[in-house]
């Protein structure tokens, strides 16, 4: 099994959008994948068009795998399920105050899944901390979304040097443009400057800033489903069948 994290230290970065995206083309293609929303906003929860947990006891959540399992919910789409996000992932930082225990204990509920499951998907919250690290020292993968803007290019900088700086860590960054424009010539230039910069870093496709991609939360789906002929639609496929073969995921 395959573990990957959708994340972004920065919010608005279209980081839920990818991940259910991304979630929807993985089971589409025959494999079991389980899609775990870690967002108290519970984004992807709501995009999947299912119910967000009640008064969830996030340290037994953590410490029991088998509880875990029993959260986890079908969707209406094959070979997808998720573990919806409860308002209690809040304080999940809280539980996770000891990294090297924390690391265990999410290792373990992983290991549970992987008889089961093919590609297990983060969606996380956008923030640095005692969740994030637990979450870098446990998948195998992070990808990335990275609007090509000012703010949003320092910003992956910032996350590429924190992971160059822990010890050991498990997961190998994989970033990817995202809400392109390409009519301004900023993002072109910054686009470029990163592929000159990081050459084989960044992935060759990306996602272009689209109105269809906003319709995900009026239709409460992916995107796929309703707008399959689109052109965010062929770019997301693209970018997955990109990102299948970088993070050796294989089709059954």
């Amino acid at each position: 099994m395959k573990s990957i994290a959708c994340y972004n230290m920065k919010g608005g970065v279209g980081k839920t959008s990818s991940a259910v995206n991304f979630a929807y083309l993985s089971a589409a293609n025959g494999l079991k994948t389980v899609l775990w929303d870690l967002d108290p906003q519970g984004a992807a929860t709501f995009h999947l068009g299912i119910a967000p947990l009640q008064k969830t006891k996030l340290k037994k959540l953590v410490k029991d795998k088998k509880m875990t399992r029993t959260l986890v919910e079908s969707t209406p789409y094959e070979n997808l399920s998720a573990i919806p996000a409860g308002f209690e992932y809040r304080n999940m930082d809280l539980v996770m105050d000891d990294s090297k225990k924390s690391c265990k204990k999410m290792k373990k509920i992983l290991e549970s899944f992987a008889p089961d499951y093919d590609v297990f998907i983060f969606d996380c919250p956008p923030s640095i901390s005692n969740l994030s690290d637990t979450i870098f020292n446990t998948v195998d993968y992070i990808f990335m979304p990275v609007v090509p803007a000012a703010m949003p290019q320092q910003t992956f900088l910032r996350v590429k040097e924190y992971l160059e700086d822990i010890e050991n860590p498990s997961a190998e960054l994989i970033p990817f443009f995202n809400m392109v424009d390409r009519r301004k010539s900023g993002h072109r230039k910054i686009m470029w400057d990163n592929k000159k910069a990081f050459p084989q870093v960044f992935c060759e496709n990306y996602i272009p800033a689209r109105a269809d991609i906003e319709k995900m939360g009026l239709m409460k789906a992916p995107l796929h489903t309703f707008a399959p002929k689109s052109d965010a639609a062929r770019s997301y496929s693209l970018l997955w069948k990109e990102l299948m073969v970088r993070a050796e995921i294989q089709s059954p």
